[in-house]
């Protein structure tokens, strides 16, 4: 075979082979594309998200479900984003909130701005595999 048409042939392949590997994006507007979880969370899942434009200000409500028999620590903050994806204001500390045993906690942010079109929750448990806030 010639060497030239090797070279397409394995630019192909190596193309295919990253492709079927990497996760697709989840779709615009679902939970799963609105939530940054720092690591893999053991019993708390986000299971209900809203957003609505009041008085130009963006209003967001999160619903945290403990799955587990203890309380579980979780940690979150929002990233408050403008029309083109881009971060409006400083960083949000961190904020805890306890959530009880299999119960859920509704959180509730309003956005700083009349700019902020969109965000992220950003989120962080100590039963994570990763580090604390």
């Amino acid at each position: 075979m010639h060497p030239f048409k090797i070279i397409p042939l394995v630019i192909a392949l190596s193309l295919l082979s990253a492709c079927a590997t990497h996760k697709p994006a989840p779709p615009p507007g679902s939970i799963h594309a609105k939530v940054e979880q720092l690591s893999e969370m053991s019993y708390l899942q986000v299971t209900d998200l809203r957003a609505v434009k009041r008085n130009y200000l963006l209003t967001v409500q999160v619903e945290i479900n403990n799955t587990d028999s203890d309380n579980q620590q979780l940690y979150y903050r929002f990233k408050w984003l403008d029309a083109s994806g881009f971060t409006i204001g400083s960083e949000e500390p961190w904020k805890p909130v306890l959530v009880y045993a299999y119960q859920k906690q509704t959180l509730t942010a309003v956005a700083p701005s009349p700019q902020v079109a969109d965000f992220r929750l950003v989120v962080q448990s100590p039963d994570n595999t990763g580090d604390l806030p």
